[in-house]
């Protein structure tokens, strides 16, 4: 991929952080530029100008839907609905709004100490776990909860039955998210929320790191699937500052359940856009990006034909980079943190432990040639501490002499065999020169 940045010799910096953002597509800024400036009316507005906006803001939401629903159900009327896509600023607004809807929707839950119950993993993104902390808090958010952290196995994977099996009787939600960002466990979550479907609980999932690498088709099943999804524009080709939720329709007035406010917003209060669910002006120009990035993962109308396609590339670069890594270094000294299985791992992501190297030191001596990260970008520090590493890796039991030189490499559908060549060229260089100082 073509890339501005470099070191002082003029060598272009390459880019292996595709889970942390990926660049906006051509294709995507082309379908911006119009709503930048030929077409900058409000869609909520009735003249000529809110007419352009509104088709591309209801195009859009058409075709995240076709990323995630059942490829029977794409015509026939039921899971079509695109009002059922609800745009947000980003990712963590909408797994904000996911939670603070299904705690809304649940109060007749509540047991005697007047507290809903939450199911999810030790592994999830920040934004659903501070949030959810939020809630616990006896002076934080309401309603109250209580939450269990159901704990995945040592290569980053919950079990679906002891998902199942943490639900109680005031369980208001069930969130667990479709591929882990640091170490790219996919999670079971076809099964559970089909499970969760059985037992009247609403079920979230976070797919923020999953579009794009799997397929997601059958996500958002009418009979089967999860009742809210979340979906990050940057994360595929989109620009950063555009993300939706799916919330399946009904899905707040079955087993009990109320629809906040009536179908209003609970988070931003205003001009009732996004079907009452989100106040805001919508952000024309990014959505209509998100919607052409989801089009562009179609070809043949068949998503999962582009998706194996790119997958088998992204895998087939993630292996040669780790091949290259472990023949610099030797077997003893790397290890892959995560699935032990490519197929239950997302095919660009690889999670490398370097025996005795400190991956701070690592990433701030070879960041000006190879862009990669020690862990999530979006919530890492800039000042590794030279002991201190992820909670992901510490869920996972990664041993310290390992975590603490982890990196996390990801490659994207561009990605070249001569990039992961030098890429990994220069990371044995700069892990050897620490073992030896």
């Amino acid at each position: 991929m073509d890339s501005s940045g470099g070191d002082a010799s003029g060598r272009r910096c390459i880019y292996l952080d595709y889970n942390g953002t990926t660049p906006v597509k051509p294709e995507v800024l082309s379908a911006m530029l119009p709503y930048l400036t030929e077409h900058f009316g409000n869609p909520s507005s009735s003249h000529h100008y809110g007419q352009e906006p509104k088709r591309a803001v209801d195009a859009a939401r058409r075709s995240l839907l076709r990323l995630i629903i059942h490829p029977n159900d794409e015509f026939d009327g039921r899971d079509s609905d695109p009002s059922s896509i609800v745009f947000t600023g980003c990712g963590t607004e909408s797994n904000n709004l996911a939670i603070r809807l299904a705690l809304m929707s649940s109060n007749h839950k509540a047991d005697e100490e007047g507290l809903l119950h939450v199911v999810t993993t030790n592994i999830e993104h920040p934004a659903i776990s501070q949030c959810l902390h939020m809630y616990e808090a006896k002076e934080g958010l309401t309603p109250r909860i209580s939450t269990t952290y159901v704990p995945v196995n040592d290569e980053g994977i919950v079990s679906a039955e002891d998902v199942i099996g943490a639900i109680r009787p005031n369980t208001a939600l069930v969130t667990v998210m479709t591929a882990n960002n640091e170490v790219g466990s996919l999670q079971p979550v076809m099964e559970i929320a089909k499970r969760c479907r059985e037992k009247g609980v609403l079920f979230h999932s976070d797919a923020a790191q999953a579009v794009g690498k799997v397929t997601l088709r059958g996500l958002a099943h009418q009979e089967e699937g999860a009742d809210l999804i979340t979906v990050v524009g940057h994360k595929f080709g989109a620009p950063k500052g555009i993300a939706a939720l799916y919330i399946r329709p009904n899905c707040f007035n079955e087993h009990g359940r109320t629809n906040p406010q009536e179908g209003g917003s609970v988070l931003l209060m205003g001009g009732g856009q996004e079907g009452g669910r989100r106040g805001g002006t919508e952000n024309v120009p990014y959505i209509a990006g998100m919607g052409r990035a989801a089009e562009l993962l179609f070809v043949k109308n068949d998503p999962c034909i582009h998706l194996l396609d790119a997958g088998d590339h992204m895998m087939a670069m993630r292996e040669r980079l780790l091949q290259n890594i472990v023949r610099g270094l030797g077997e003893s000294m790397v290890r892959v943190n995560g699935p032990s299985e490519s197929f239950n791992r997302l095919p660009n992501t690889l999670s490398v432990g370097l025996k005795g190297v400190r991956s701070g030191e690592l990433l701030a001596n070879v960041g000006d040639v190879v862009a990669c990260s020690a862990g999530s970008a979006c919530h890492s520090s800039s000042s590794d501490q030279p002991r201190s590493y992820s909670a992901i890796l510490k869920a996972i039991n990664v041993p310290p002499e390992f975590a603490i030189g982890t990196l996390r490499l990801s490659v994207g559908p561009d990605t070249t065999e001569d990039e992961v060549d030098v890429a990994a060229e220069v990371i044995v260089k700069e892990a050897k020169r620490q073992l030896s100082a």
